[in-house]
């Protein structure tokens, strides 16, 4: 079966399904279709009921239930299945409750950065940073689709709401921290999700050095700016490493700084004396919470280091510019997704910055963003791999009408080399350090 193509009637994703006749006068059945009568029976008997669902708190009883919604559903259709039938009903229904069904060998494979899904019928998954790549999974239907989402949902509380069409919210997928993006009806006619997954175990700076991400003499830069108490920015477009070396960089603040970390999506590996702050995600009860509002609520903390992932501009522009104005702000290590080239990188601020703030002076604006985010990193893919391209300083100019980005250290080559210039706020660093 093609990629992305519907299976025929009678046929489920793996091949043809043994058809089981009724009683005489009842219809007959496909093992796949009483299978899905069984799936759409749990979910009847289990919707909007989370303590159900708590109490399955193990394989067992799992098992149990779905057994037990078995024999009620061939009662209800008069069929009658041979036990080694029965057992691959539950068995095939357990995995589509309570695990990820098709999607299991991609969640497997510690390769698998990416997983793309178009609807029941088209899924996509890249390994590492290479590009996107058709598969051959499918899923049975829409329903089924939804059922798998549901099941990811459920393992952080969330829920489907037609009035939060658009998630993005953490989970943990088979041991793997993952961020789901989702979008549902009904603003697109089929689900529509993207899955970004995260090693199993977390990436050190030395094991990012190792991955030829950056190198030791980059790793002493970045620890000497947290070190020194400065803000920090890390840029970069999608898929550049931005979440995975502000993670590792967490690792790298004083342990005896209280300190907050405000996720999108619980994607980062956090030492124990950072405290993540998540939005509220949807459920049943109540719709999502904005982030701007879970921001909002982390700066009135007072906390010594904030840690954002990511910043962007659209429902938290208000809490951006509050963030980056406030009298005595915390120290900010954050992420923020954008080209990597100086003048776009001011340019997507600048318009995040003006949607709350659209009178603001750009002087105003630069020295914000020079005083509270001083250092830059930007990241940028090359080929089937991500990299430091500049670790580098705002420069304020003409009184603050001019905003420059100077390199301190640049990527060259396979390799990466000291500009000459030296930076403007006092790191940790011997002085000889800046000669290379």
């Amino acid at each position: 079966m093609a990629p992305g193509q519907k299976p025929p009637n009678g046929h489920g994703p793996h091949g043809p399904s043994p058809i089981i006749p009724g009683r005489p006068g009842r219809p007959s059945f496909s093992l796949d279709a009483l299978r899905e009568l069984v799936e759409r029976q749990f979910a009847e008997e289990t919707a909007n009921r989370a303590d159900i669902l708590l109490e399955l708190d193990d394989a067992e009883k799992r098992r149990a239930l779905i057994a037990e919604i078995a024999d009620y559903v061939l009662a209800v259709e008069a069929i009658t299945l041979a036990p080694a039938d029965r057992r691959r009903i539950v068995e095939q229904a357990y995995r589509n409750l309570f695990t990820f069904g098709p999607l299991e060998p991609l969640l497997q494979d510690e390769r698998v950065t990416e997983i793309v899904i178009d609807g029941p019928y088209q899924v996509r998954a890249r390994w590492g940073l290479g590009k996107l790549q058709a598969t051959a999974i499918t899923f049975d239907d829409a329903y089924h689709l939804e059922g798998v989402l549901q099941r990811a949902l459920s393992t952080v509380g969330a829920a489907l709401r037609p009035d939060s069409p658009f998630l993005e919210l953490g989970v943990e997928l088979m041991g793997r921290t993952a961020r789901i993006s989702v979008a549902s009806p009904p603003v697109s006619a089929q689900y529509m999700l993207e899955v970004r997954l995260h090693p199993r175990q977390p990436l050190t700076l030395e094991a990012l050095a190792e991955r030829g991400a950056l190198s030791v003499q980059v790793i002493a830069l970045l620890r000497a700016v947290v070190q020194g108490g400065h803000g920090l920015l890390i840029v970069g477009e999608a898929g550049t490493g931005k979440t995975t070396l502000a993670a590792a960089l967490s690792h790298a603040l004083p342990a005896d700084a209280p300190a907050l970390a405000v996720e999108r999506a619980a994607e980062m590996h956090l030492p124990p004396h950072i405290a993540p702050r998540i939005p509220t995600p949807p459920t049943p009860q109540a719709p999502a919470q904005p982030f701007g509002d879970a921001l909002s609520a982390a700066l009135a903390e007072a906390p010594a280091w904030l840690l954002v992932d990511e910043v962007r501009g659209d429902d938290e522009a208000a809490a951006l510019w509050d963030a980056l104005t406030r009298a005595d702000p915390p120290r900010y290590l954050w992420t923020f997704r954008a080209p990597p080239q100086p003048e776009r990188l001011k340019a997507a601020l600048g318009m995040a910055i003006r949607r709350a703030a659209p009178a603001a002076p750009q002087a105003a604006i630069n020295r914000a963003l020079a005083e509270r985010l001083p250092f830059v990193i930007t990241l940028r893919r090359e080929g089937e791999r991500a990299r430091v391209e500049t670790v580098a300083e705002w420069e304020a100019r003409e009184e603050g009408e001019a905003l420059a980005l100077r390199p301190l250290l640049r990527a060259q080559g396979t390799g990466w080399a000291l500009t000459g210039a030296l930076p403007q706020h006092e790191l940790p660093l011997p002085a000889s350090w800046w000669q290379g």
